[in-house]
């Protein structure tokens, strides 16, 4: 995976996915957090980042993503306990197999990965008001990004 750290300092490299199913958006979060965030996780070297989302997808949920198109480029630079962080995303809107049992999940459900450690949920694009979710412009954009082909550049510095 790319993540490289010195001293205090460490970089991350991410890809992340936004599927869009019946007006709603998947998310995942884990029992340690009481916040949500897109699915994915690191590109590996020697890897696109579209590759490595249909990846990360696959690890994830054990399901074949499709790639659409990329919508965001985001800069993520905060520090959490003592440590800096500087990540970059790529954030690409995904379909899932629409005849994949995931689709019609109506509460949450756990992944595959690390023993079913992430918890996976649809949200409706009125509930994601309603919850702790990053980054957070997806709220914001939900609406429009489905209808746009203009890929955005976002820095979120929390540092």
């Amino acid at each position: 995976m790319l993540t490289f750290e010195r001293q205090n300092n460490k970089f991350n490299f991410r890809v992340a996915g936004i599927a869009v199913h019946n007006n709603k958006i998947l998310l995942h979060t884990t029992p340690e957090h009481d916040y949500w965030v897109l699915p994915g996780g690191r590109v590996e070297f020697n890897e696109s980042t579209s590759d490595g989302i249909v990846r990360e997808i696959q690890e994830e949920l054990g399901v074949l993503s499709h790639v659409e198109r990329l919508c965001y480029v985001h800069e993520l630079i905060f520090t959490e306990n003592g440590n800096n962080f500087h990540e970059l995303g790529f954030y690409y809107l995904i379909s899932l197999p629409e005849n994949n049992e995931i689709m019609n999940k109506e509460s949450e459900f756990y992944g595959i990965e690390d023993g079913g450690r992430l918890i996976f949920r649809w949200f409706s694009f009125d509930e994601l008001n309603q919850i702790e979710v990053y980054p957070e412009f997806i709220k914001r954009d939900i609406h429009v990004l489905l209808t746009s082909e203009i890929i955005k550049h976002e820095v979120t510095n929390e540092s």
